[in-house]
């Protein structure tokens, strides 16, 4: 199990849980950048690694997603929580010989640093899941973007609506 930390550039995130968030910037939430909403740092799993360990890490950390990379620290996926349960529920007595690379697929829930919002959640609903895998141009997770982060982006209140008068 690898943690990919990243120092934060720039203004001081909040906090979630332990997991850095940027505040983002006002404007079409369509067309905000990945980067600027996403968690990070990612935890992250190697592909050899076994169910029972991505398990313990989802557990230990209070996760619900792991970035599956390869051994040279390149994403090649995505391991929900959900994907853990069902494979133990499959194969219980495989889950703790059975490597987490065989639940990434073709569909791989990855995005480039550069990516917008609009386009991580395309993404999102290609691959049917609910989360994506930031990346650097050399494929290293920098950050997962989740469902939970775009609502979050959605529901924010505009300045203007924050500075109303509150009517009784």
């Amino acid at each position: 199990m690898q943690d990919m930390r990243r120092p934060s550039r720039g203004e001081q995130p909040r906090t979630r849980r332990g997991t850095a968030v940027r505040t983002p910037p006002k404007g079409d939430t369509r067309d905000v950048a990945v980067t600027t909403v996403m968690s990070h740092p990612v935890l992250a799993v190697s592909a050899s690694a076994f169910f029972a360990d991505a398990l313990h890490a989802l557990v230990t950390h209070g996760l619900r997603h792991l970035a599956v990379v390869d051994d040279t620290g390149r994403c090649v996926g995505l391991l929900a929580d959900r994907t853990v349960a069902a494979e133990w529920a499959a194969r219980p007595m495989a889950f703790v010989r059975r490597a987490v690379a065989s639940a990434c697929d073709d569909r791989q829930p990855i995005v480039d640093r550069d990516a917008t919002v609009a386009t991580a959640a395309r993404v999102m609903r290609r691959c049917a899941t609910d989360a994506v895998i930031v990346v650097d141009p050399d494929r290293r997770p920098l950050g997962i973007l989740t469902g939970g982060d775009v609502i979050a982006l959605l529901a924010k209140p505009d300045r203007e609506e924050t500075q109303r008068p509150v009517r009784s």
